[in-house]
């Protein structure tokens, strides 16, 4: 059953729509005021449940890639290009006015989009029908209302975001050339036309690199570096990214008792050794490794229950974090880092253990075990955390405490930072720095961390 998820974020105008099959299932637009940072992933989760799906249903990806806003762009392709990454799914692009023209084809005419680009000028393309899909005729480019006129010579329908008092204007510029301005007030989901166009491209084989996949800009961005008041870097485009078990809170001893008493009870012995061997890992794996071929799918489902009904009964009780944790996510959030949980625990638990830490407020994101297909090392559960920060690879800093957890971050191409509350330095020697509490990081380590090629 092809799922496939359109993002688009090119105007303030956003939009999500989900695909199944040959129908639209599920879809949502709103008007986002530059908050679709953490807007986007927050209303996708949602939208997704609506529909009785999640993250692991979807097929492909596809996204609105531009002319637009530079810093929706930016949010829409690193969600877009993450995600496709992370589930190992195709990705396409399509262009902002060739999804503002897509709905008006089928009157038969030439299609001219529109889109506001600064005082008084528009970006503009010209598209018409072809077949299941359009042609473009005139690439997008800046344009101003009269130079417009005057490049139309045939009749036409005109679309895009534009006011009543445009359209008149317009009117008046083009005297009796036979055009169709469509309504100013009725403006079709562009997220909806992204799915249409997407899916039939994909069918076609004309896919999206994720690593090549580029905004198109008709301007050059006129961005320059802020400073945060503290004189450190502003942080919007950098992320940190937590395991949760063995770095945040201090639950292993309760994971141990756990899981040692679901194996008693079930006749296993589970041991101090076995528990440090498999720790980090997903609840399957390691009762594979204790069970071996027994490992069948009711019997990991009614361990794995019982372990973790086992385990919040005992974090409820009992549960501390680490030595640092908490000033690191203070000055982290001050600084405008986002952050997200990566876990491969139940959602159940990271909930349980946010609430009796009080540190639900400082993030952005939690990725739990029912959002991803592969455990830890595979990098899965890192890349969808930073889809879900919409920021970049190189852009995120992963905490771990794991050798798999470490591996993980690496293969995902981030910088990792290791803390030995679980293992011994050695078996986490991959990563790019290893310390033993997290009272010895500050702020400023990690402003110059992501993101720089140094070395360990």
């Amino acid at each position: 059953m092809p799922v496939l998820i359109a993002i688009d974020t090119a105007t303030p105008d956003t939009g999500l729509a989900i695909l199944r099959d040959n129908e639209i299932v599920a879809q949502y637009n709103w008007l986002s005021h530059q908050n679709q940072t953490v807007e986007l992933l927050p209303r996708l989760d949602w939208l997704l449940e609506s529909a009785g799906l999640s993250l692991k249903d979807a097929t492909a990806i596809a996204v609105s890639i531009g002319p637009g806003s530079f810093n929706g762009l930016r949010i829409g392709l690193s969600t877009a290009k993450s995600l496709a990454y992370a589930l190992d799914i195709p990705l396409c692009g399509i262009g902002t006015l060739e999804l503002a023209a897509y709905p008006y084809l089928a009157i038969g005419l030439t299609v001219w989009a529109l889109l506001p680009s600064g005082q008084q000028e528009y970006a503009a393309g010209a598209y018409t029908k072809n077949g299941a899909d359009l042609k473009e005729e005139i690439k997008p480019h800046i344009t101003n209302l009269a130079d417009l006129a005057a490049k139309i010579t045939e009749p036409c329908v005109i679309c895009g975001p534009i006011s009543q008092n445009v359209q008149t204007e317009l009117k008046t510029l083009l005297g009796d050339k036979k055009t169709v301005l469509a309504p100013a007030d009725i403006r079709p989901s562009r997220a909806v036309s992204l799915a249409r166009l997407a899916k039939k491209r994909i069918e076609d084989g004309l896919t999206d690199n994720p690593a090549g996949l580029q905004p198109l800009y008709l301007r050059r961005p006129q961005i320059s570096p802020r400073k945060h008041p503290t004189g450190l870097p502003l942080s919007q485009n950098k992320a940190v990214i937590w395991d949760m078990d063995g770095v945040i809170a201090d639950s292993a001893p309760l994971h141990f008792r756990a899981w040692q008493t679901t194996f008693t009870e079930m006749g296993y012995t589970f041991s101090e050794a076995d528990f440090y061997r498999t720790f980090g890992l997903r609840n399957d794996m390691i009762i594979y490794s204790v069970l071996g071929e027994k490992s069948e799918a009711d019997i990991i489902h009614t361990l794995a229950d019982r372990k973790e009904h086992l385990f919040r009964e005992y974090a409820g009780q009992d549960i501390k974090i680490f030595p640092g944790v908490m000033d690191l996510l203070k000055s982290l959030k001050a600084a405008g880092y986002r952050m997200a949980i990566a876990s491969s625990a139940p959602l159940a638990n990271i909930k349980l253990v946010m609430t009796k830490l009080g540190i639900g407020d400082y993030f952005l994101a939690t990725i739990s075990e029912k959002d991803v297909t592969k455990g830890k090392p595979n990098p899965q559960v890192f890349l969808l955390s930073a889809a879900r920060l919409c920021a970049r690879p190189e852009e995120c800093l992963v905490i771990e405490d794991a050798p798999g957890g470490v591996e993980a971050a690496k293969k995902a191409g981030m910088k990792c930072l290791a803390v030995t509350n679980s293992q011994q330095p050695e078996t986490l020697k991959e990563a790019d720095l290893i310390v033993d509490t997290l009272g010895k990081i500050g702020v400023e380590d990690i402003a110059g961390f992501i993101g720089s090629p140094g070395a360990k």
